[in-house]
């Protein structure tokens, strides 16, 4: 793998590497250039973003370790021998698809979620409190339907659930809810009007964990005349800086 390289300075340069003082072409010296998997790995700065889920293989291909570091030899994951394997014609064994691909990993997941929890469990037992933890997911940050369902599948037992933020939100963490943890919260937060409260109230009379976490003083009236209406008693949590 030849190197090519086009910085401002050469402090990162690699043997080999021709670095020159205008940055419009680099020619690499192919005859001294000894390229390794590791120097692939340092170029990339893989260790810094995508350690212990990425790393680079044997043959210089990014290779996914679905279950972190304990990931087995085996179960390593070479992306390119999965766009091979998908975009190769059917023919040929392939799948036949088109670029662009989205390529999901649920248990790199799973994993995230397992150390949170496992985290929180050491510090909890270390400092003897008396309760427990209980995490939600910010819809927001993913609101792929895939991911939403993984974490409500993967948090059952540690009875992990969901925030939300608007009505397509709400709507979406009490259509995964239902299949999940019945004490897994739903957690609503944002800009609450009377059809975002009354979804909330909804999520209740489904009996799903549902928390309305009020912002504004004003909201309180909201909630407890629409909570009249619909004969549910709500749960209101509260907001606080610390």
């Amino acid at each position: 793998m030849p190197a090519l390289a086009l910085v401002d300075t050469p402090v990162d340069a690699f043997p080999g590497t021709f670095i020159p003082a205008s940055p419009i072409s680099a020619t690499p010296v192919v005859g001294s250039c000894h390229w390794s998997t590791s120097l692939s790995a340092k170029l990339y700065r893989i260790d810094g973003w995508g350690a212990p889920y990425f790393t680079a293989n044997s043959s210089g291909n990014i290779s996914v370790r679905p279950h972190g570091s304990n990931t087995l030899p085996h179960q390593d994951i070479d992306l390119m021998q999965v766009v091979k394997e998908v975009t190769d014609p059917k023919s040929s064994g392939g799948l036949g698809l088109q670029l662009p691909l989205i390529v999901r990993f649920p248990d790199v997941l799973k994993n995230r979620l397992a150390c949170l929890q496992s985290a929180f469990n050491f510090a909890i037992k270390a400092q003897r409190y008396e309760s427990h933890y209980q995490g939600v997911y910010p819809v927001k940050c993913n609101q792929d339907r895939f991911i939403v369902e993984d974490i409500v599948e993967f948090g059952l037992k540690s009875r992990f659930g969901l925030e939300a933020g608007s009505k397509p939100e709400i709507l979406l963490a009490m259509s995964c809810l239902c299949k999940g943890n019945r004490d897994a919260f739903l957690v609503c937060n944002g800009f609450k009007d009377a059809e975002y409260i009354s979804l909330a109230l909804l999520g209740k009379k489904l009996e799903l964990n549902t928390v309305i976490v009020l912002e504004q003083e004003e909201e309180l009236d909201l909630v407890i005349n629409l909570s009249k209406k619909m004969n549910v008693r709500p749960v209101i949590g509260l907001r606080a800086k610390l």
